[in-house]
């Protein structure tokens, strides 16, 4: 409820959610300024031009050196959360193999992509921006061959280069820039200037998303949807995916531990086309 009443709080004070409102908006309060010169001086327009630059950092996203900082900070929250790495290089090396080889046909070959195994035995797979890919113990379990590994790693690499996690510190820098363009330009700064501060999404929204409320479901059937044909463009059967949560569905019993911030099996396996699965293979 508090989300909602802020998100409305918001719209009315940026004059519409278009692109060239917001445009328009961000130019009328930057020059609100500049035409005040007993104001040119004063913390009021540092407080505004700043302001201005995260509305505008909000719309024109962030930079491959915001990126890794980001992506370095969340992978380590990832990391420590889930018990630390699989040290085991035959592993590793087949994790990164597969990983390496779709990373190189996705939409951001330019990463510095890493793939690792998460020593937990929850079923579940994670991403951080600028690359960073892993998935638990107890999944890699369930990749008997090579082609159900692709289609999990297809998914997480889907999340970075459609930006999902970046896009919620894109959309929080619009807001919270937009909102404090007004509030400095209006004459109840100190009010608004409080409510603001709800605003202010970093890793911490980023790591909630992952752990707790998990994208929204569009989002993960855009990323299940991607990571398909990521797989297929690669040269993997594109039915890894699909087979690998038909196996999660028909295992049954607590299904907590399975994928728990991600929309239910049932659903995601109606959307992704009906392919057969994947033969086994030898992981050595």
């Amino acid at each position: 409820m508090r989300t909602r009443a802020l998100l409305l709080f918001a719209l009315v004070f940026l004059g519409g959610s278009t692109a060239s409102a917001q445009f328009g908006f961000l130019k009328d309060a930057v020059d609100a300024v500049k035409d005040n010169p007993l104001k040119s001086n004063n913390s009021t327009t540092n407080d505004t031009l700043k302001a201005a630059g995260q509305f505008g950092k909000g719309i024109a996203g962030i930079g491959p050196e915001e990126e890794k900082k980001i992506g370095d900070s969340v992978a380590l929250e990832i990391v420590g959360k889930y018990g630390g790495l699989v040290r085991d290089a035959a592993v590793l090396h087949r994790v990164n193999l597969v990983g390496r080889a779709l990373a190189r046909y996705s939409d951001r070959p330019e990463l510095n992509w890493r793939f690792g195994v998460l020593n937990s035995d929850s079923v579940n797979a994670f991403s951080a921006p600028d690359g960073w890919v892993f998935i638990t113990r107890g999944l890699y379990t369930l990749a008997k061959d090579d082609d159900t590994l692709a289609g999990i790693l297809g998914h997480e690499i889907a999340h970075i280069t459609g930006r999902h996690a970046l896009k919620i510190v894109e959309n929080s820098n619009k807001l919270s820039g937009g909102l404090g363009i007004w509030a400095s330009t209006n004459q109840k700064v100190g009010n608004v200037q409080a409510q603001l501060k709800q605003f202010d999404i970093s890793i911490d929204k980023i790591t909630s998303t992952l752990f707790e409320s998990g994208y929204a479901p569009g989002k993960e059937y855009e990323a299940d949807k991607d990571g398909r044909n990521l797989a297929s463009v690669t040269g993997y059967a594109p039915g890894g995916l699909r087979s690998v949560l038909v196996q999660l569905q028909r295992r049954g019993g607590d299904n907590k531990k399975v994928f728990s911030t991600h929309p239910p099996l049932a659903e995601r396996i109606k959307r992704l086309p009906d392919e057969p699965a994947p033969r086994p293979q030898s992981t050595g």
